[in-house]
């Protein structure tokens, strides 16, 4: 079962958790987790892990994370935790097309999903 972690500065993940599940209900296998002001990149580090290893008690066994933006702390950390890790994946920029289709579509490899909703969002422009 995969996991989709929203990743980002302040409160926007969980803004656009929120967003996504007042669209396609409540969704066990999506989580936010915020980068607070003060924060510093190992405590991001440490909770951004201790998710994962939680999560693995409930059967997840495969992450998508999505970061807010390419660069970020964020991104970096995510970049990090899933270094060397071939069941954890980083996409970075993401929005609300992409959630909702990394949540609905458990087997869309990263790489499809980026180009599946690239798509999306040139034909609705």
């Amino acid at each position: 079962m995969r996991s989709v972690i929203l990743v980002g500065h302040g409160d926007g993940c969980l803004g656009m958790k929120q967003s996504a599940e007042s669209i396609l209900g409540e969704q066990s296998n999506l989580t936010a987790i915020s980068l607070g002001m003060s924060e510093g990149m190992e405590s991001y580090v440490s909770r951004l892990e201790k998710t994962i290893s939680e999560q693995e008690q409930f059967g997840f066994n495969e992450w998508l994370i999505l970061s807010d933006i390419k660069g970020g702390t964020p991104s970096n950390v995510a970049t990090l935790v899933a270094k060397n890790s071939s069941i954890i994946h980083v996409v970075s920029g993401y929005h609300l097309a992409m959630i909702l289709t990394a949540c609905t579509n458990e087997t869309i490899l990263p790489d499809d999903l980026i180009q599946e909703t690239t798509q999306m969002i040139q034909k609705i422009i």
